[in-house]
Formats: structure tokens, sequence, C-alpha cells
């Protein structure tokens, strides 16, 4: 199950994957992943419009976002793109993701950074400084796996949100979506809901 869903705020050792699933640390594994993951692109283009559509802001807002488990930055490019004021601070756990999101990236020179962060670790978003006025995340908190995990992540992308500001998260969707949303409530977020599901 695929789910995009809206909260609005109302106020490196070897990574670790503790289910072995991914090597984020190998260059040469970020790079195939990285590789098989291109032949979505098109594909997610309308799943990342309707994320930024949902962006309580004018195209035209200076706004900061901060893209969780960024990956390459294919989220954060798109968004760059829909709003041309905009900067994106991209999280990632891999510094080798990071690497190649920096070369994948290089024509939003300045409007970009990336911040090494393991989200699956308590107290990842000390690394990051300031707050955001959106939040967003694509198939990314799934991979920790771990429910208590997933919960922590959402308290911590809470208290760097922007009063007013919103988090868009598309992701799969293992532990019940009815106890994620529930987590959020629990975390401070308000008006939180499930915008888009589609089943895999």
């Amino acid at each position: 199950l695929l789910d995009i869903w809206c909260t609005v705020g109302v106020s490196m050792a070897k990574l670790s994957d503790p289910h072995g699933f991914h090597d984020w640390s190998s260059k040469e594994y970020v790079r195939d992943w990285a590789t098989r993951q291109d032949r979505y692109e098109e594909e997610r283009r309308p799943q990342f419009q309707m994320i930024a559509d949902a962006i309580p802001f004018t195209r035209d807002a200076a706004i900061r976002i901060l893209d969780v488990g960024a990956s390459y930055g294919a989220l954060a490019q798109f968004l760059l793109e829909q709003f041309p004021n905009a900067t994106t601070l991209c999280q990632d756990g891999s510094e080798e993701m990071a690497e190649l999101g920096r070369r994948r990236m290089r024509k939003w020179k300045g409007r970009f950074d990336y911040v090494i962060a393991d989200f699956s670790e308590a107290g990842w978003s000390r690394a990051i400084d300031g707050s955001f006025d959106v939040i967003v995340s694509s198939i990314a908190i799934h991979n920790v796996r771990v429910p208590g995990i997933i919960e922590g992540i959402y308290k911590e992308v809470f208290e760097l949100l922007k009063s007013g500001g919103c988090f868009l998260n598309l992701d799969m969707v293992f532990v019940p979506l009815a106890k994620q949303l529930g987590w959020l409530r629990a975390a401070g977020f308000g008006d939180v809901k499930s915008n888009w599901h589609e089943a895999r």
C-alpha cells in the first residue's frame, strides 16, 4: 500500500539497517539502487505533483523545505522546479547517497544542501539547524521497519516544523495507517489525514 498524508503543525559509522535489506554505506549498492529507481521517475511524477499541490503556499513563496530521507533528491528537485524561490535541505543517513545527490542536483546549486543524519537513531534531528515551512518524505521512512522508531521520527519531524507548516509523507504502509495517523496526532500535528492511497 502506498499512501500520502498531510499533517499541519499547530504551534558515521556504518548506517544502521536492523533488517539488513539495504547497504546504504556501499557506493556500489547505492549506485545500483539509484539506477533501478530511475526506471520509476515518470511513474512518480504524478505522485510528486500531488505533494506539490498539497503544499499550502503560493508557488512564488520563499519557503524552506526539508526532505527527510531524500536519497539522491528526486522529490527535492521536483519541488525546486515547482517553487522557484524555495530552498531545500536534504536529510539522508548515507554519505554515499548524499554524494550522488549533490552530483545529480548540480543545476540547483545555492538552493539545496545535504545533512547526514541517520533517522533510525533517536536524536537525528539535532544535526539539522532551524525550522521549516514544509517537510516532505518519499518512500523512505518505512525502511526502518520498527514501529517505535517510525513513531519517534514523526515526533522529531514535528519539532522541526514551523507553526502553520505541513508534513507530507508518501510511503509504503507496513504499520496500519490508522495507527500511524494516531502517532502523528500524538506528536502534536493537527489536521492529520490521508490524501491518497494505492494498493500494490
